[in-house]
């Protein structure tokens, strides 16, 4: 699991809990100029079916060979497209996750998937074995209302605004759940969960796919008119992962202590992987982007994981 409670000191610890971060964006974020400063490291950006190969060195020294590819959602990702999303950013909420694995994969028009393929060295790649990797998409909750899932999230999202949220941002927050249907105005769940440790030049690309599919979406004459409009998002909303560090913790491999080196916390966890923003390590720095970009947020606390590490 990428996704384990965070220590600066390197070590699970129970008085740092994991925190979630819920917010809502305009999709404006998706063509600004200043998010591709974030990625400079990114290569050309491949098609939907273009392949990234990637190297990574193994233990031992050894190299492997993965072949990255991207794909659209379809029902035979129903099992892997569910068991990301289970045990990922929204695993606090008890969702009919059945139904949201159907909806993502069932929408093939919006949505990229990437897969892997590690070559065990055999032969033709007899022995490659496909891994779902990342998966980023948008459903409109307003055209999924008769299932059971859009009801499920927003009563979580909403107790948990009650406790951790300012009134306003409470009072925004229904008003988003509630927006009745209006052009260009459409509120839009993004899904948005990968391995921690996918190469960062797949990120931009797979944001660029989604920028792609909703302006395709909105204008091909092959989607039915009268389905168009639910593509048309005046808003975002989604939630990361992001954790609390102790003041006192010192950064991932080193001992704890004050001074300098608790200065140094901050700049030496984005340095190690993620990025920081108001005191919170985010380790996707994409969500830190996400949540930069938000009208409103509010952060809540959920349990550790038993696996958390």
């Amino acid at each position: 699991r990428a996704d384990g409670l965070f220590s600066p000191g390197g070590e699970a610890s129970a008085a740092m809990p994991t925190h979630l971060l819920a917010a809502s964006f305009s999709p404006v974020w998706l063509d600004d100029d200043e998010d591709s400063e974030d990625s400079e490291d990114s290569e050309a950006e491949p098609s939907e079916d273009a392949e990234e190969e990637e190297e990574e060195v193994g233990e031992g020294g050894n190299d492997l060979d993965v072949d990255f590819e991207f794909f659209d959602p379809t029902e035979e990702d129903y099992h892997s497209v569910g068991d990301l999303i289970k045990n990922g950013t929204w695993e606090f909420v008890e969702l009919n996750f059945a139904e949201l694995a159907d909806s993502v994969v069932g929408q093939g028009n919006i949505g990229t998937l990437i897969k892997s393929e590690a070559d065990a060295g055999a032969a033709g790649g007899v022995n490659a074995e496909a891994t779902l990797c990342a998966m980023l998409t948008v459903l409109n909750l307003r055209q999924f209302g008769k299932l059971s899932w859009p009801k499920e999230l927003g009563a979580a999202l909403i107790e948990k605004a009650k406790k951790h949220a300012d009134a306003g941002t409470l009072q925004t927050l229904k008003a988003l759940l509630q927006a009745p249907p209006g052009d260009g105005q459409e509120v839009g769940l993004m899904l948005s969960e990968r391995f921690v440790n996918l190469p960062p030049q797949l990120v931009p690309p797979l944001h660029k796919a989604l920028q792609e599919d909703i302006e395709w979406s909105c204008t091909t004459p092959e989607c039915p008119l009268d389905e168009r409009p639910f593509y048309r998002y005046g808003q975002f909303l989604g939630v990361a992962r992001c954790f609390e560090a102790a003041a006192s913790a010192g950064p991932p491999g080193q001992a704890a202590g004050g001074g300098k080196k608790g200065k140094a916390s901050a700049a030496a966890s984005a340095a190690a992987g993620g990025a920081v923003l108001n005191g919170f390590w985010y380790p996707r720095p994409e969500d830190e982007l996400y949540v930069r970009k938000a009208s409103w947020s509010f952060t809540f606390p959920v349990a550790a994981t038993s696996d958390a590490s």
